[in-house]
Parts: C-alpha cells; structure tokens; sequence
C-alpha cells in the first residue's frame, strides 16, 4: 500500500538505510534469489523498500552478492547497489555496503526477507534511537516458536540488554527464550564500522551482526531494544511455506485497509488485491475479483463477480463485470459487460460501453461508442459515438504485419462486419451486416456486401451501375 501525507526526510538528518539482500536463500529451492519472491504480487525486496521510503529514508543501500544479478538489477532504480564478494555473514554484508553510506551520521540495517515490516515501525525506531541517543538500537518480537532466531538475552537488572544468541549456539535454557531478533538494527555509523572491524569471525569464517550487540553492551554503550506489538511484521521468509504464510497476512491487512477507506468488499475472502493497488471510495468490489499490478480504480465503481484487473487506470463510475483487463486506461462511466478482454496498450475514453465477449486490443475507442458483444477490435483508432454491432472485427493482421483500422465520428458498423485493415472507415459511414471492408469508406457512405461495395441513394451498389453503363 502507498503512503499518504508527508514524510521526514531522514537524509537530512544523517540517516541511510541498508538492505541486506545477498543471501540466495536455499530453502526456497529456486532459481529465483530469495527476496525477489512476490508477496502480495510485490516482490519482498521491492515492499522492503516501500517501507522505507514511507518511513523518510530515501537514501537506500543494498547489499547483493554480485554487482550484475537480478536483486542488483531489481533495486538498482531504488536504490545504491554494494556487493558482497563472498557469503561471509551479515556483519561482513553491512561492511560491504560501507562506502556506499559515504559519510551518513547513522545507519537503519534490515534484512530484504521481511516483507511485513511496516513504516511506522521503522520510523519509531530510528526516532527512538534518536531520542535515548543509543549507540546501537534493534527491534524485537515475542514469538511462539523461536526456532531459527536468534534469541535476546536480558541481565535482569532493570530487564537490560545483554546479548543476541544466535540458534546455533543456544543452549537448553536460552532456546526456549521467545523474544526473539527482529533483523532491524539502528546504529551510530562511526560507532559500528569500528565495531564490525573488530569482532572476530565466528568457526565458520562469518562475522556475525548480533556479536555487535555484545560489543555495545560489554564497552558501556547505551543499547536499546523496542518491541514490536505486531509480531506478523517480523515474519521472516525463507521457505515456501513462509511465503504463502506471508502472503496471506499481507492480503489480509491490505483488505482491512480498503474497507477502512471506504471500499466495499463482498466475499472479501475471496477478494485478492497487490500491494500498491488504490481504490477509491465507494467502489464495490465483487466476490472473486482480482487488483493486481500496478492497477488504479477511481471512485463509485463496481468490479466483478470475478473480475482480473493487471496494470489498470481506471476512472470514476465505471462498471466492470466478470472481465479480464491488462495494461491499459479506462476513462470515467465505462461499462464493460462480462467476459470481455481489454488487453494492453488500449485506451477507453468516457462513457464507452463494451458487451459481453467483447476484445479490444491495442485501441483507442472513443467516448460514447457502443461496440456489441462476440465483437474484435485489435490495432483500431475507434472515433466518438461509433455503434459497433455484434460480431464484427478488425482484421488487423496479413500473416506477416499487423496494421491498424480507423472508424470515423458516428460510423455505424454493422453486425459480423468485417474490416480487412489498413482500411478507413470515414466519419458518419454505415456498413451493412456481413460487409466485408476492404477498401476505405468515404465520409457519410454506406457500403454493402462482400467485398463492400458503396451504395447510393436510390440502394445501387457501385458494381450494379457499372453493369447498367455496360
């Protein structure tokens, strides 16, 4: 979901944010780099980042393992790209992306496999970080099954911070702790490139981040640790079962947010829509409808039952029944019937209406035209208040090249018509039912039969009056 109202500009307060994003992720098992997987048909490194730049920090890091891979070449419009040459920990990764933070005052560190995260959390903890003036400042969760997180480690004197233990080195009475790493860290930067430098690497060769927190709290440094009262935020992703678990809580909080903007959802469990889709108020939204993409909806509409809307513009009023559109831009008071297909690059313009079976395809159709149902419209300039009749198509392709057809202000096309572009049909002509066009129209004619051949106003055709000369 995109934010709204305005939001700090952490930059100018010294802030940059890093995103670790380097790891392959095994156990998704796929060929595809583990924070590149969709949630809420985003992929997580992409919903990482919109919460960041919600939350104020527009200048961005990622930490990839390679400098041309697809998360450098995903992030790269978004953010700087720094390289991780060899899969050494993430406290090696946060040095990695050393000098690209330059010269920032203080640092955000999270982890490109937490796609729940919200702004609000993160801005509360760089603002607290702030506030306590902290060294160092991690967010934290109390979980039901800890496992695979590393686990917070408190002294019990005032409920201080005392470490982070990772699962592989807890022991009986720390694995069964349930407040667990959140993998977002707030730091003082001068603090923590000194500090990264000298942990020493672990058995395995890796530097561990969490080893900073026990540096910061065994040199006297204020450290603090905020919980987060949402524990879905901190929901990490690192198999597919995680992933459809995440998508879930992502659609679901992306639903209760429509209907508290005032949208209407009927059989919202059946209801699925991406994350940065908006809708507007008062638009009805029908069981079994799809928003996906990067799709817009205006106000006062109503989609579906069973509608699939993909990298739509749609305007205000319009009604879209059991459809499939993609790619293109509807105007205000459309009506498009069930089981038609808008497929990309078209343009609806106001108050068009498309019957039932209806396809259009990289065209322009033209305010207040009617084009009846079983009808094609492909590579067409359609103009205003055309009637289009049942059945009727361009034929914009020869077996080789496509090519386009025009349809004047006002024509009339009548029913299983069929244009055999290029062709003209001018402004004001009519062509009978079962003309085949293939030659252009002349303003105001009318044209009958296969091939269509103009007819006057007495009712001869062309070739009748030649044969009468003869």
């Amino acid at each position: 979901m995109r934010a709204t109202g305005t939001t700090p500009d952490r930059s100018a307060d010294g802030w940059t944010a890093i995103v670790l994003a380097a790891g392959r992720g095994t156990r998704m098992r796929s060929r595809t780099p583990k924070v590149l997987h969709a949630v809420a048909g985003r992929p997580m490194l992409h919903l990482v980042l919109d919460a960041l730049a919600a939350a104020g920090f527009d200048r961005r890091v990622i930490v990839a393992a390679d400098a041309d891979d697809d998360v450098a070449e995903a992030g790269r419009s978004h953010a700087t790209i720094a390289v991780q040459d060899a899969p050494l920990g993430t406290g090696h990764a946060v040095l990695a992306a050393r000098e690209a933070v330059g010269s920032a005052e203080r640092v955000l560190i999270v982890n490109g496999d937490l796609p729940l995260l919200t702004p609000g959390a993160l801005a509360t903890l760089a603002d607290a970080h702030c506030a306590e003036r902290a060294v160092l400042s991690f967010l934290t969760v109390e979980v039901d099954d800890p496992t695979g997180y590393g686990r917070i480690v408190r002294d019990g004197e005032g409920d201080r911070i005392a470490g982070i233990v990772e699962e592989a080195d807890t022991d009986e009475q720390t694995r069964a702790i349930p407040e667990v790493n959140a993998g977002v860290y707030t730091a003082e930067a001068a603090w923590l490139w000194s500090a990264l430098e000298a942990l020493a690497p672990a058995p395995n060769g890796e530097i561990y981040l969490t080893d900073a927190v026990r540096t910061a709290v065994s040199s006297g440094c204020r450290v603090r640790a905020q919980r987060l009262a949402d524990a879905t935020e901190a929901q990490q992703v690192n198999t597919r079962a995680e992933l459809a678990a995440a998508d879930t809580a992502m659609r679901d909080r992306i639903r209760e947010s429509l209907m508290a903007n005032g949208v209407t959802l009927v059989g919202l469990e059946t209801i699925y829509v991406d994350a940065g889709v908006e809708v507007g108020e008062d638009t009805t939204l029908l069981p079994g409808t799809h928003l996906m993409g990067d799709t817009v909806v205006g106000r006062e509409c109503e989609i579906g039952p069973n509608a699939v809307l993909r990298d739509m513009r749609v305007g205000d009023r319009c009604t879209i029944g059991g459809s499939t559109l993609e790619g293109s831009t509807v105007a205000d008071g459309v009506d498009i019937g069930a089981y038609c297909r808008v497929r990309p690059g078209s343009v609806i313009e106001a108050d068009v209406h498309l019957g039932t079976y209806a396809e259009v395809k990289a065209s322009r159709i033209g305010a207040r035209t009617q084009i009846g149902h079983f009808s094609y419209t492909g590579d067409a300039d359609v103009g205003e208040d055309v009637n289009i009749g049942a059945g009727a198509i361009t034929a914009n392709y020869d077996g080789t090249s496509k090519h386009r057809t025009e349809i004047g202000d006002g024509a009339f096309i009548g029913s299983d018509t069929m244009m055999i572009a290029p062709v003209r049909v001018g402004a004001g002509a009519r062509t009978a039912a079962g003309a085949v066009v293939t030659h252009d129209v002349p303003d105001g004619a009318q044209v009958i039969g296969a091939p269509a051949r103009i007819r006057d106003a007495e009712g001869d055709t062309t070739e009748s009056r030649q044969r009468e000369e003869q």
